[in-house]
């Protein structure tokens, strides 16, 4: 019907009705006859009816078990089933875990095993050092959340104190080593402050518990060094540090400029030990010094220690504190909390004040002069020689030290030496020296050199007696002590400027010292003989120098590299650093020789040790880059004439090559024990009453017997030594920017000795004539960059450099 007006609008209900489908049956489609079909291409086509014909997918129902137990027998017959069933797993479970946990036994036995036989490699293995053991063990043993050894620990502290960015390149490149922030928490863990601070000092105590007798008898050394001013807040100690600072004297408002130390090293065995330390504004003041002396020998006495003398340099604090204690030359002792203590000077800084005094002025000794000119005039002679030099180790700065180099010992040290007394006699024997005072020069040159080896002996038996302990047996000793006193008792100082005479510091030291040393063994050997019998007591006087010292003060200035001028911050933190954990050698440059002594370091962590390092020296090196031509053109005639053999005129070079000759005999013979060689290369008679073996002569000591020391060579190894030296001269500069050195010297050698002494190269083994002159080159290549470089050095840029230190002070 047509719905003409909304008016005849009406709703009606719906009647269709919905029947229930159970299975659904698609009638065939006729695609054929169907409009659209007919437009699509056969390949559609063909593709439709195929997806057509592919089966529908039919809808699965999960059936339902429509099964009902009615009966209880089979419930319990299904529960006995599984009952079984679950006992059969767990018997199967129990076995394997009974098999699992026997193959962890064996594994965990296996890793044991491994673990031991790691162990005991690592226990029977011979490493070069503790050192090198605790870094090998870190890498291999070393496990997470494992605690550090004590050997890890001080070896990290080593490193990390040398140089914080070296270990952390090891870090980084996978070596494994504690944190830097473990690191640097077991460094600050330790707090040194001015004085003796309570818990160090019991340190100190625990350490000494198990000493002996003797092993607690030592001696007080004491010197200040140089630091920088400058104020730095420390948050943990809640104090400004780097003003003068006392300890128990208290401080004051001057910044501190230097840095008094007190160390302790034992007199009989190798321990040492810082003591205390102390800032002062320009140098402490003898009254002060006498103050901390005193309170230094009663805390030694409070941790069972027997300080038995003091050792320092010369300086007015020290001579006041000498004079405030009761000590004189004649009675170079003095009495400290009911301890006798003798008063020492140190003998290097003796011989170096001798030096500079001697540089200023000329010495009076029993109407005979001592004259430094005769030194400077024997070292111009030797510097023109062009083949040998007598006196090797002199440099320019050895006759001409600047205000700094005068403050060396090495330097003073090595002028005092039996080479340059040797020297000086031989140019007095061949008439180059016509002073009158030269021999006595060398005679005084002598005296202070066995002077200064009996007090630097360092052991037992020596080749010479004069660096042998203090024994009754070594008289020599004693000798040189009291010839050295008898002749400072009588040697006055001229000076240069006005003539006037007076009497240095430094002769009335030496006149202590050797007193002091010889009363020092007569006490030492009577308390020795009440508890020993049976054994001969000597005395190593090495013990009594500053050298332990000195090489502390070395130590802190390889702080982080070098540090050479430290503040007052730097230096407590060295001090303290030092102290715990001795975390490195004395430096080879420093201004002493390495003492043997070892740290008697504090156990401040429970397991942190301390152990020394052997010390490591380091091979010399060659460096040259001259460009010059060879020559490889044989002697011309007139070469041969100017090279006589047999009737040249005795001179210090001369001699020196006389010298040089018996040393490659020396060499040769020790090396290879060849009977030819020893009938050709040395005279068997050795009385040295040949002019040209003047030097061998005076450097022969008297205690030498024919069968030791330098032999007399023969005319074919010193014509051979002649030869060599002169083609080294003129070829040497040629080649020195080369490559095979040493061949070309010995090619063009041994061409010159074929040429003008033939019969000499056939004297001896082909073999050791080729180490005769491996060595001959090798030593004068060596020596030649040695005078090269001290040539080339430049005397104000040195200054300059030292002046830009002083600056920062």
């Amino acid at each position: 019907n047509v719905i003409n007006s909304p008016e005849i609008l009406e709703l009606q209900t719906p009647t269709l009705t919905y029947n229930s489908i159970k299975s659904y049956q698609h009638s065939p489609i006729d695609l054929d006859n169907s409009p659209a079909f007919m437009d699509i291409t056969p390949k559609t086509r063909k593709f439709v009816l195929q997806l057509i014909d592919m089966p529908s997918p039919v809808k699965t129902t999960k059936p339902i078990n429509t099964t009902l137990i009615k009966s209880p027998t089979k419930l319990t017959l299904k529960n006995n089933i599984l009952q079984e069933k679950l006992n059969r797993l767990r018997r199967l479970l129990k076995q394997k875990r009974t098999i699992i946990k026997s193959l962890k036994t064996k594994i965990n036995n296996n890793t044991k095993k491994d673990i031991n036989i790691v162990t005991k490699f690592f226990n029977q293995a011979q490493f070069p050092s503790i050192n090198s053991k605790a870094l090998i063990n870190m890498q291999i043993m070393h496990k997470k959340r494992k605690p550090w050894s004590k050997a890890e620990k001080k070896l990290a502290l080593a490193i990390y104190y040398k140089s914080p960015s070296t270990y952390k390149y090891m870090k980084k490149n996978g070596i494994i080593l504690p944190g830097e922030s473990t690191v640097r928490h077991w460094l600050n863990s330790i707090n040194y402050t001015t004085g003796f601070p309570p818990k160090y000092m019991e340190q100190i105590k625990n350490k000494t518990l198990d000493m002996s007798y003797d092993e607690k008898k030592c001696v007080i050394l004491l010197d200040e060094v140089s630091i920088m001013k400058a104020i730095e807040y420390n948050k943990s100690l809640d104090e400004i540090e780097g003003f003068e600072d006392l300890g128990s004297l208290g401080r004051t408002n001057k910044l501190g400029s230097h840095a008094l130390v007190l160390m302790v090293r034992g007199l009989y065995k190798n321990w040492k030990f810082p003591f205390s330390y102390y800032f002062t504004g320009s140098g402490i003041k003898g009254d002060s010094l006498t103050t901390i002396v005193k309170e230094a020998v009663g805390k030694l006495l409070e941790l069972s220690l027997l300080p038995t003398c003091i050792v320092c340099d010369q300086g007015t604090q020290n001579r006041r504190m000498f004079s405030l204690l009761g000590g004189s030359d004649k009675n170079p002792s003095t009495v400290i909390c009911n301890k006798k203590i003798f008063l020492i000077y140190d003998a290097p800084h003796l011989l170096k004040s001798v030096r500079n005094n001697l540089m200023n002025g000329d010495f009076l000794i029993d109407n005979n002069i001592i004259s430094f000119k005769d030194i400077q005039k024997t070292y111009e002679l030797d510097s023109h020689s062009e083949t040998a030099k007598a006196m090797c180790k002199l440099t320019p700065i050895h006759i001409f030290p600047n205000s700094f180099q005068k403050m060396s010992c090495k330097l003073a040290i090595q002028l005092f030496s039996r080479s340059v007394s040797a020297a000086i006699k031989t140019c007095v024997s061949t008439g180059q020296l016509t002073s009158s005072s030269a021999i006595h020069t060398a005679e005084f040159i002598d005296i202070m050199n066995d002077m200064f080896d009996t007090c630097n002996s360092k052991n037992l038996y020596d080749l010479n007696p004069n660096r042998r302990p203090l024994c009754d047996t070594n008289t020599a000793n004693f000798r040189n002590l009291e010839k050295a006193r008898t002749i400072f008792q009588k040697a006055v100082k001229i000076s240069k400027k006005n003539k006037k005479s007076s009497i240095p510091p430094c002769f009335v030291g030496i006149i202590w010292t050797t007193t002091a040393l010889v009363e020092l063994f007569q006490s030492e050997k009577y308390d020795y003989g009440r508890s020993q019998t049976k054994k001969e007591y000597f005395l190593l006087t090495n013990r009594l120098t500053q050298d332990a010292l000195e090489n502390f003060f070395s130590i802190m200035r390889q702080k982080n590299g070098y540090n050479r001028n430290p503040t007052a911050r730097i230096f407590r933190c060295c001090f303290s650093q030092i102290c715990s954990y001795s975390l490195m050698q004395c430096s080879s440059n420093c201004n002493c020789e390495p003492d043997d002594g070892e740290f008697l370091t504090m156990d401040v962590l429970k397991n942190v040790p301390v152990e020394t390092t052997p010390h490591e020296q380091n091979e010399e090196t060659l460096v040259y880059n001259i460009n010059s031509d060879t020559d490889d053109e044989s002697s011309t005639s007139a070469d041969r004439d100017d090279f006589i053999l047999e009737d040249t005129i005795d001179t210090l070079e001369s001699c020196s090559t006389v010298y040089f000759a018996g040393y490659l005999a020396k060499k040769c013979i020790d090396m290879f024990s060849c009977s030819k060689c020893i009938s050709d290369l040395i005279i068997r008679e050795n009385n040295l009453n040949d002019k040209s073996q003047l030097l061998i002569l005076y450097k022969t000591y008297d205690h030498i017997e024919q069968t030791q020391g330098l032999k007399s060579p023969s005319i074919h190894l010193i014509n051979i030594t002649k030869i060599c030296l002169n083609v080294f001269q003129n070829l040497f500069f040629k080649i020195r920017c080369g490559k095979q050195i040493i061949e070309k010297l010995k090619e063009k050698s041994i061409k010159e000795i074929n040429l003008k002494c033939p019969d000499s190269i056939n004297s001896i083994c082909k073999i050791h004539l080729n180490y005769i002159l491996d060595i001959l080159f090798r030593t004068q290549i060596f020596k030649q960059c040695k005078w090269e470089n001290s040539k080339v050095r430049d005397k104000h840029y040195q200054n300059a450099a030292k002046l830009r230190v002083l600056q920062n002070e």
